[in-house]
């Protein structure tokens, strides 16, 4: 196994320790991880420190369990262990594209929704915003 990385270590052991030290990915990353490809999804093959001819050695991450929700830009170590899974990077790429292609396609919010300019009075007013009436 390879050593753990410096910020977080001691969550990384953790995740990695209940992982088994193997990807936890079961279809996630859009691979079915079936070697004999019979159409079962099957858990990632890759383990932590195992080297891949084209890759190299394949070093896990701790990453969010929901990266759709949790945002796949936040800092794991910010989270406890029970929301977090050991992934190969392979993995972790994958999922990543998919959650920025699924929100760039998502339609976008009303501008209208959010507009608050009607409540807005400039500083030097002598009016008030007309906020409680009907």
């Amino acid at each position: 196994m390879t050593r753990p990385p410096i910020a977080a270590s001691a969550v990384w052991q953790v995740v990695m320790d209940k992982a088994g030290g193997r990807c936890q990915c079961h279809g996630a990353c859009g691979s079915k991880h079936d070697p004999n490809r019979r159409g079962r999804q099957h858990r990632c093959p890759h383990f932590n420190g195992q080297h891949l001819s084209k890759q190299g050695e394949v070093k896990l991450i701790a990453a969010p369990r929901d990266l759709a929700n949790e945002g796949a830009f936040q800092v794991a170590a910010t989270l406890p262990a029970e929301r977090l899974v050991a992934v190969c990077p392979e993995c972790y790429d994958a999922v990543r594209r998919a959650v920025a292609r699924t929100a760039k396609q998502a339609p976008a919010q009303e501008a209208e929704l959010f507009d608050a300019s009607a409540f807005y009075v400039s500083p030097g007013s002598t009016e008030q915003a007309d906020v409680g009436a009907a």
